[in-house]
């Protein structure tokens, strides 16, 4: 049974527990021979830990992905905790929980049922059917329920996937009601299809990290490929529709600097685009502020992926 969580480690707790280690890196002391980086990670968060002795001969004892005891102390480096570690030694299956290891959205079943409601009103017959599709492979839709979003930043629980999609489902639906003139059978369509590629990108086991497939080609064009393959087996599918559903998919993250082949060029792209961004970054602060007041703390730890700390005010 495991008994200490990273989000409960503070300076000074002695460790001996389990983890998923997701990183090691050994390298070069100053003083000559080596010592071991690295990272573990449990349902609530992940801490790095350095080993200065023995290090690559703990280094061969195991692999990232691998549940691990560690053993050892925490303490603060550069602001952060991290464990000074004794020892490293790989579990074999049996001696851990997966459910002490893996985040999980509770809700992720009942998110797919209401996302799928939405998608259930699109009325264009094209976009309907092609929709449809997926919706129908069971395989692939048991994939996207249990997916992350993200590795790290926003949605990135089992199930995240999901709820990210049906949160920008239920903020496109009210666009939609202020812009009458949007296409909203186009809209929900490429919610639905704007971060599908993310099934292949990332592997989803004991940790969330980049698959070859994801590191080479990356979820923008693993997705426009899947919708492309079964628009191809729709007879007649409208080219305009095609194009237009595709460029909703290739220009989802906005700006060129963001990873955007095209930037977004109609009504339809520029409010998934921002539709997208809101909901993933209200709920990665939501969550920052959240993890700020289990510390007990007012403001959260520098965030270098925002350039900024978060004030976590009082309920």
């Amino acid at each position: 049974m495991k008994n200490q969580y990273v989000n409960r480690l503070q300076e000074g707790d002695t460790v001996n527990d389990y983890f998923v280690a997701v990183r090691k890196d050994l390298r070069p002391k100053q003083s000559g021979g080596h010592f071991l980086g690295m990272v573990f990670k449990d349902k609530t968060g992940d801490i790095g830990g350095v080993l200065w002795n023995n290090a690559a001969e703990v280094a061969r004892l195991f692999e990232v992905g691998d549940v691990v005891n560690v053993r050892g102390r925490v303490n603060v480096y550069q602001g952060n905790l991290q464990i000074q570690v004794d020892q490293v030694l790989p579990l074999r299956e049996g001696d851990y929980s997966r459910e002490d290891l893996i985040a999980s959205t509770d809700s992720a079943s009942e998110d797919l049922r209401r996302f799928r409601a939405i998608l259930d009103t699109i009325e264009n017959q094209w976009l309907k059917r092609l929709v449809t599709m997926f919706l129908e492979d069971e395989p692939l839709m048991q994939r996207f329920a249990t997916a992350a979003a993200a590795k790290k930043w926003h949605h990135a629980s089992r199930g995240g996937l999901v709820r990210h999609c049906y949160e920008m489902a239920r903020i496109a639906q009210t666009m939609c009601e202020l812009f009458p003139e949007m296409d909203r059978d186009m809209l929900l369509s490429a919610v639905f299809f704007h971060d599908l590629g993310k099934l292949n990108e990332m592997s989803q086991d004991l940790f969330v990290d980049y698959t070859t497939e994801g590191k080479l080609i990356g979820h923008v064009q693993i997705g426009v490929d899947m919708v492309q393959d079964r628009i191809r087996e729709i007879e007649g599918f409208p080219s305009n529709l095609r194009m237009e559903l595709i460029h909703c998919v290739l220009s989802h993250h906005g700006e060129y600097v963001n990873g955007a082949p095209v930037l977004p060029k109609t009504l339809e792209a520029i409010a998934l685009y921002h539709i997208d961004n809101l909901d993933a970054q209200t709920s990665a602060v939501a969550r920052v502020i959240e993890e700020t007041r289990g510390k007990r703390q007012t403001w959260s730890d520098f965030l270098p992926l925002i350039n900024r700390v978060i004030y976590a005010k009082e309920r």
